[in-house]
């Protein structure tokens, strides 16, 4: 299953979707779900995590956990050619950052989660790969 960011800052901060975030990351972490991210995931949830401690919404301590706690998922990710994303910015005419994560559901024919509802709202009736996390159930 490929995840996004926003997925992974669900599981850290608190918001409706963090249950299932966390029930994501558990079925990861137990070995009964294979998450995969682009190369834009490490630097996506740092710049998010960055933003939160600036502007006093968690500590550093906080921010320092959840980038080790991150890294410590060993989420698999997976390196994208020049240009793999931008026919799919085009079509769904979307960001170069939505299309890497659409990109790769679209190579690997796995599904894209996100709690991202733009995303989500945008192209959910033309893109089969896409899984909005209210609708993810452990083990199924």
């Amino acid at each position: 299953m490929i995840i996004d960011a926003s997925v992974m800052l669900s599981a850290f901060f608190p918001d409706e979707a963090q249950s299932q975030a966390q029930a994501v990351i558990r079925e990861h972490v137990a070995g009964r779900l294979a998450l995969k991210a682009p190369t834009l995931l490490p630097y996506e949830l740092s710049n998010a995590v960055w933003q939160a401690e600036r502007r006093g919404r968690i500590s550093r301590l906080q921010a320092d956990h959840i980038i080790q706690a991150s890294a410590g998922l060993e989420i698999e990710i997976v390196p994208q050619k020049w240009g793999e994303m931008f026919p799919i910015a085009r079509r769904f005419n979307r960001s170069a950052y939505d299309a890497a994560y659409l990109a790769l559901a679209e190579q690997t024919g796995e599904p894209l989660i996100t709690c991202d509802e733009r995303l989500y709202n945008a192209i959910r009736g033309e893109f089969k790969h896409l899984l909005w996390i209210g609708d993810y159930s452990a083990g199924g």
